[in-house]
């Protein structure tokens, strides 16, 4: 293939943008040394108490009440057959990428992540749209008909009344990658507390009402017998100082800065609120607001593999597919 023809829109577009990076928080030690004094100062956080909803199977009413923050996560168990899961897990092992993925509890992948299109150079976006088409065909082609993410594509595009899609919602107008494979083991977890708690992070602003949301899905190929939980904190935005909450988003920020990542994070577990523990089996789906604080607690044996793709939820329009 030649790149530079097929590629040539992304090609230029870096060369075009090139002294402008991606949206990285550029780390000021005088803001996270003031955010940890101020926390430290600080009660534990509101929860709206609120719980996860128990499915056989995803429907309107289920989505509605996620999207709506009423309800913290989706579980549905069985998504998929144990079957299908080890013959995923066994056909896949050997492709995982030989990259060791820093700073964070995901030590390796099948497929690269999102932050990937955004650079910091060409290369790295034009590996990561190069990937799209074989990856999700390769997955097709084990699962022998429809992959896990197919047929949870398929179920939301059926069950939600403006259906859904692949987002091609970025500067190249090119459709999304979706069902990045995540692995982690003990070997990749990182920090000290952290290895057993967990690294707490949002994947979009926590301020946000239910018009509009970033919702992640995991589908889980490979669990350990023990640990591998997820937790969500549900923090209340009507209970909780504005102030306090904007600070909150902040400390959040910088949650993977490897600086600051064992006070930030041992913080954090403080004056969070009694999180909703959800430990999933091989075969399950849950689908959670990602807005919200979450983490995945460590383990000492065994490997945890799963699905991702996120959900960007808007009102009145398609759902957006993307990993």
């Amino acid at each position: 293939m030649d790149l530079n023809n097929s590629f040539q829109d992304i090609i230029d577009f870096f060369h075009a943008n090139v002294t402008q990076k991606n949206e990285e928080h550029t780390k000021n030690d005088d803001e996270i040394k003031s955010l940890l004094n101020y926390f430290k100062a600080c009660e534990k956080f509101d929860s709206e108490k609120s719980v996860y909803e128990i499915c056989d199977e995803l429907s309107y009413s289920s989505l509605r009440k996620l999207f709506n923050k009423e309800i913290s996560a989706i579980y549905v168990p069985n998504f998929i057959s144990t079957r299908l899961c080890k013959k995923i897990f066994k056909n896949i092992e050997s492709d995982l990428s030989s990259n060791i993925w820093e700073n964070t509890d995901m030590f390796q992948g099948y497929g690269l992540p999102v932050n990937y299109m955004y650079g910091p150079t060409a290369n790295e976006c034009i590996n990561y749209f190069s990937q799209v088409l074989p990856i999700i065909r390769k997955l097709r082609s084990i699962s022998g008909g429809i992959s896990p993410v197919d047929k949870l594509r398929l179920e939301l595009d059926e069950i939600w009344p403006e259906g859904s899609t692949i987002t091609n919602d970025n500067p190249f107008k090119r459709k999304a990658f979706v069902g990045l494979t995540r692995l982690m083991k003990p070997e990749g977890l990182v920090g000290n507390k952290t290895k057993k708690n967990g690294l707490v992070h949002i994947d979009g602003p926590l301020l946000r009402d239910s018009e509009v949301g970033t919702f992640s899905s995991n589908i889980y190929i490979n669990t350990p017998s023990k640990g591998g939980e997820l937790c969500l904190w549900d923090i209340s935005l009507t209970k909780n100082n504005r102030v306090k909450l904007e600070k909150l988003q902040k400390l959040l920020d910088y949650a993977f800065d490897k600086n600051y990542r064992e006070d930030i994070q041992n913080l954090l577990q403080q004056i969070l609120p009694v999180p909703i523990v959800i430990k999933p089996q091989n075969g399950d789906l849950i689908l959670l607001n990602s807005c919200q604080p979450h983490a995945v607690k460590g383990f000492q044996k065994g490997v945890r593999l799963s699905m991702q793709t996120f959900i960007y939820h808007e009102n009145g329009k398609p759902l957006q597919l993307y990993s």
